[in-house]
């Protein structure tokens, strides 16, 4: 009887989390699709307002200064959001207090480093990408955002905390500041300057308004003032926290470099012109891309915490889930999508965008593998195989920069984005090796 009691129980917490997870996935999804659409918008300003060219130069701009501090500044969401699942689950608020401090120090040293860097190697920059006399200062501004870069740790108290809707609020205001401004800058012919300025409040906006949430958040439930907390005692109460922000970072850093760095690649290889072209295509795909990575904001606190309590069956069942749903919306949703491509082209960019489709429905090919997978990554971090993603992700992006100048060389643009179709097919069958594998080695040790 009592086995029974306990598959109950089982079951009635297994329907709890994908209620939690259906609600949380729902409201992101909500403010995903409208900061979406807001983000179309703003960048369909952005061209009118700039053209192909204009678009390029401030596409390299926001490159280099995402590249400089995606190589420089390693956030602590992920390995927080690890460490803190066992924290909640226990009741500890000291300790839980002390690994928010910690988290906060290296936000914001990291931010720092990257700022400064940033700065230091904005000339070289300006000249080699031929951005123009005024270059190194539209660098100059748009990297002085960095030194607020705090949202990491920001995300990561929210996400623990079940508040989602806590961001999505304060995503969505940004978006709509931002659409705000760049409808202005359109209307009072106000120039790239207007853009670069722009760059540079969303890049404050998104370092602080998260942060500040969650802090008083953190209040509002009654946890210890982070002055009193300890980073040394942090670091002890979490030996592996290091290494795990190593490999967390080490991997996401070489995932995103096919992302960030392929638009200063590119511009070593095209005009900016063209490259204003490729920034419009990888910008309409990212509205869509917003979908996956909600899904994995809401997935891996409720995968920690299942991973914590040794529910396996539970752990692997919520994943076929999400897969078979997530598969079911992309044959719904992406498919009369890719029809529309030109006509949405046409209608929010312009004519003098229309070289862009091609490049816009490549895209979507890796955008839709991308999201078939989108539930395997934190799973894999739930499990602790962050070094097997390192690996997966130093091979994968060894083979991706491999085919790139040679892809560029033979097609430009569209040579650039058919290497992201190989990188997302390539990351999907990694992850699901590792899945696999790791789910075989479980059943033989049961």
């Amino acid at each position: 009887m009592s086995g029974i009691a306990r598959s109950v129980r089982r079951l009635v917490h297994f329907d709890d989390v994908i209620s939690r997870i259906m609600r949380n996935t729902g409201i992101l999804v909500v403010s995903s699709t409208t900061i979406g659409v807001l983000g179309v918008i703003t960048l369909a300003v952005t061209a009118r307002a700039l053209g192909p060219a204009g678009v390029g130069i401030l596409a390299l701009v926001e490159a280099y200064i995402r590249s400089v501090d995606l190589i420089v500044r390693w956030p602590p969401t992920q390995a927080v959001i690890k460490y803190a699942a066992r924290m909640l689950e226990a009741d500890d608020r000291e300790a839980f207090s002390r690994l928010v401090k910690l988290s906060i120090v290296i936000d914001l040293v990291g931010g720092c480093l990257s700022g400064v860097i940033a700065i230091l190697l904005g000339y070289w920059a300006s000249t080699w990408f031929d951005l123009g006399g005024d270059g190194y200062r539209y660098i100059l501004l748009a990297a002085a955002s960095l030194f607020f870069s705090f949202r990491p740790t920001g995300i990561a108290i929210l996400r623990m905390f079940d508040r989602f809707d806590l961001l999505a609020i304060s995503d969505t205001g940004i978006a709509i500041g931002r659409l705000v401004v760049a409808l202005i800058a359109l209307a009072l012919d106000l120039g790239i300057w207007a853009f670069v300025t722009l760059l540079f409040l969303q890049g404050v906006a998104d370092g602080l308004v998260v942060f500040f949430l969650s802090l008083r958040e953190m209040r509002r439930r009654g946890y210890p003032r982070l002055r009193s907390g300890s980073v040394r005692q942090a670091l002890a109460e979490n030996p592996r926290f290091i290494g795990f922000l190593f490999n967390t970072n080490a991997s996401q850093v070489l995932r995103q470099a096919v992302t960030r760095f392929d638009v200063l690649a590119l511009g070593l290889f095209v005009s900016p012109t063209i490259v204003g072209f490729y920034q419009v295509a990888k910008r309409s795909g990212k509205a869509v891309q917003r979908f996956g990575r909600t899904l994995t904001q809401v997935l891996f606190p409720e995968l920690a915490r299942m991973w914590v309590r040794g529910e396996r069956a539970q752990f692997d069942k919520l994943i076929w889930f999400i897969t078979r749903t997530t598969l079911a919306i992309v044959a719904i949703v992406f498919v009369p999508l890719a029809l529309l491509i030109p006509f949405i082209v046409r209608t929010l960019f312009g004519v003098e965008f229309l070289d862009a489709v091609p490049i816009v429905q490549l895209q979507l090919v890796a955008i839709v593998i991308n999201l078939a997978g989108v539930s395997f990554l934190p799973a894999l971090l739930s499990m602790g195989l962050d070094r097997e993603l390192m690996i997966l992700a130093i091979l994968v992006t060894i083979g991706f920069a491999a085919a790139f100048a040679p892809a560029v060389l033979l097609a430009g643009a569209l040579g650039a984005m058919g290497c992201h179709v190989l990188f997302s097919v390539f990351w999907f069958c990694g992850c699901m090796w590792l899945f696999f594998r790791q789910a075989r080695k479980e059943r033989a040790a049961a």
